[in-house]
């Protein structure tokens, strides 16, 4: 069976070995506000003709008498906490880090973390010695923090950390462990590397270079693992834009991928020219989901990609013309979550804070809009929690949401 790149179809081709790209030529007919007009319709293309068979690439009301309610909100006149990433490894343990900016001053503001031990009830905040990026948790006491200088561990859930790794100014962007001893870290210049003994000593993947991309513009974003072996790195290389990038149709990017199926033992790359890149990655057993971030040229400013790993069926199972899907989170038994926010504008091009809107799903096909606390607002929202009963939400403007049942 011919290996193919997974990224090039973006339909997992690579776990069966399917052949050239649909989203490639998808992106290709795709024209958005900004393009000119069309003459004629453009026919579907073979990854539209597949998406349908993932069901209706929209929302219905949710009727199941669950709601987000708001657990934790930095309230400030003039300060922000813009969180970057929220972990709950159990039901009554979890982390959201962040950095308190004065919107009056600017600036890199304070690092903080806000640490919940009894599910949210109540909140404590601390200081962090390092802005975050990212985080991990293996368990609820052993997790690793990407910090914009650094790498760092806990194992008291996130109450102190230690400092195990040095880089320079956003090098690294996530990690990823399979057990407590052998991880991986992403980040800027095609660097992926590998620990075995708990982030201690760290060597380069020499897959990780790809000769048809500039390392020097280009970045890993993304790392998942659907289960011990099979394993996704994705990222993109980024073009140089003229001082009119908006005013004209930005070029395709040249989107990164490396896949493991054996634990990170063995990596092979491949990249592909689309449109955008790849905002969020979750994997599990057979099943992923994929969020496309598009320029605001486009007629979507996101798109959802549902994985099945098992197949290599693939398509979009959500796009809305007025919202962008910022986070996803998977479970067993096809049970998903989408988060993201209202765009003001449908050619918007700023990140300007919207109505928080999350999404839930039991078969990765139909996607319920679930009800929201109508004073949670952003422009990013990220997703966490340890099982489909209990999962949680951080936006960038201080605020974290509880999934429970209403009032």
């Amino acid at each position: 069976m011919r290996r193919t790149a997974w990224l090039a179809a973006f339909v997992v081709a690579a776990w069966i070995g399917y052949g050239p790209s649909d989203l490639v030529f998808a992106q290709q007919q795709q024209k958005g506000p900004g393009f000119g007009k069309q003459k004629q319709k453009q026919p579907p293309s073979k990854q539209q003709k597949s998406a349908k068979a993932f069901g209706a690439i929209h929302s219905d009301p949710d009727t199941s008498g669950l709601e987000w309610k708001l657990s934790y909100f930095y309230d400030d006149d003039r300060e922000v906490l813009h969180f970057a990433d929220i972990a709950f490894p159990s039901r009554e343990r979890g982390i959201a880090v962040g950095s308190i900016v004065d919107e009056t001053r600017g600036g890199n503001g304070k690092p903080v973390a806000v640490i919940t031990t009894n599910g949210g009830k109540t909140w404590t905040k601390t200081d962090l010695d390092d802005h975050p990026v990212s985080l991990f948790f293996l368990n609820e006491s052993l997790g690793w923090m990407v910090g914009a200088r650094g790498i760092w561990k806990t194992e008291e859930s996130g109450r102190s950390w230690k400092r195990i790794r040095r880089h320079s100014e956003l090098a690294i962007r996530q990690v990823w462990f399979l057990d407590p001893d052998h991880g991986f870290a992403v980040g800027e210049e095609q660097t992926v590397l590998e620990t075995r003994n708990g982030g201690k000593d760290w060597t380069p993947v020499p897959a990780a270079r790809q000769a048809s991309a500039d390392k020097n513009i280009s970045v890993y974003t993304q790392i998942a693992f659907a289960d011990g072996e099979r394993g996704l790195i994705a990222g993109a290389g980024i073009p140089q834009l003229p001082k009119n990038a908006r005013l004209v149709r930005q070029p395709p990017r040249l989107t990164l991928e490396l896949e493991t199926r054996d634990g990170g033992k063995k990596w092979a790359g491949s990249a592909a020219a689309l449109s955008g890149q790849i905002a969020d990655l979750t994997l599990i057993g057979s099943d992923g989901l994929a969020v496309f971030a598009f320029p605001s040229s486009y007629q979507w400013p996101s798109e959802v990609y549902r994985l099945d790993l098992n197949t290599g069926k693939s398509g979009v199972t959500f796009h809305q013309d007025n919202r962008r899907v910022t986070g996803s989170i998977l479970f067993p038994g096809q049970r998903g979550f989408l988060a993201g926010y209202d765009l003001r504008v449908r050619a918007q091009t700023e990140a300007v804070p919207g109505r928080i809107r999350i999404l839930r799903s039991t078969d990765l096909q139909r996607w319920l809009e679930m009800e929201v606390d109508y004073r949670a607002v952003g422009s990013r929202v990220v997703l966490a929690g340890p099982d489909a009963d209990h999962v949680w939400a951080a936006t960038d403007s201080g605020m974290v949401l509880q999934m429970g049942p209403k009032e």
